[in-house]
């Protein structure tokens, strides 16, 4: 359910007011993942119906008490409808233009994970103790969780694994392993589940001021990042690749 069409406003309106039945939560939130004029649309009403509650609010100040309506004077009466249907008219005016000029659309997982890594610094992994059997055992959960066996990832030249735990981004599980690189900059290798087609190349970006490397294969989009000044992410980035090809 990725096209745009599919849903109707009343379905979106139900989504963000969180009475939604769970069907429809996870169809949107599927949808959310490679629909991006259904984000954009998402956001759009979000926004419209944040703007159209503070008009509302502002309606309800300036009209008069109910028992203020003189009961025998119909007249009086339709001229105060008549307000309202004009201020009626102009909220329903004003909703159209925040549905045509808003533009923005949610962060993506990757714009999250950024946001989130570049809290990181290294005294955040510094006192983490990666005990074997500890170790093992989290990288087990996490697997579970993914489906995904990162239990078989190979040491890579550079990385100080310290941690794994598992994160979350619009009801998908988000695993997150984390390492020091030699300079002792935080690095992290994160993987969600997804429905987007394999990508044919690594891309290289920059998100929060962090070097960041990403792929999706077979099912996975895989993210590094790290700093920027690390030479070694893209040789890591491409040796992760491989291993999770063979897992």
């Amino acid at each position: 359910m990725t096209d745009r069409h599919v849903f109707s406003d009343d379905d979106l309106s139900l989504y963000i007011d969180g009475e939604a039945p769970q069907a429809l939560v996870q169809a949107v939130e599927e949808a959310l993942d490679s629909d991006q004029p259904l984000a954009t649309r998402l956001d759009a009403l979000k926004a419209s119906q944040g703007q159209f509650a503070d008009l509302y609010a502002d309606v309800l100040k300036v009209a008069p008490p109910p028992l203020a309506i003189p009961v025998t004077k119909p007249a009086a009466v339709a001229g105060w409808q008549t307000g309202l249907v004009g201020l009626a008219a102009g909220i329903a005016l004003a909703v159209g233009v925040i549905w045509t000029r808003t533009d923005n659309s949610p962060p993506g997982w990757k714009a999250a994970v950024a946001s989130y890594q570049a809290l990181y610094v290294t005294e955040t992994l510094a006192g983490v103790d990666a005990a074997q059997p500890a170790t093992d055992e989290k990288l087990a959960d996490l697997s579970a969780v993914l489906g995904l066996d990162l239990t078989q990832l190979p040491p890579v030249d550079g990385l100080n694994y310290k941690r794994a735990q598992q994160l979350g981004f619009r009801g998908k599980p988000l695993g997150q392993i984390t390492f020091l690189n030699v300079d002792g900059g935080p690095v992290a290798l994160c993987i969600i589940p997804t429905t987007k087609a394999d990508s044919p190349e690594i891309t290289a970006e920059t998100l929060e001021g962090l070097a960041a490397f990403s792929w999706i294969d077979n099912g996975y989009g895989v993210l590094l990042i790290g700093p920027q000044d690390d030479d070694n992410l893209r040789g890591a980035a491409e040796r992760f690749r491989t291993a999770l090809k063979d897992v």
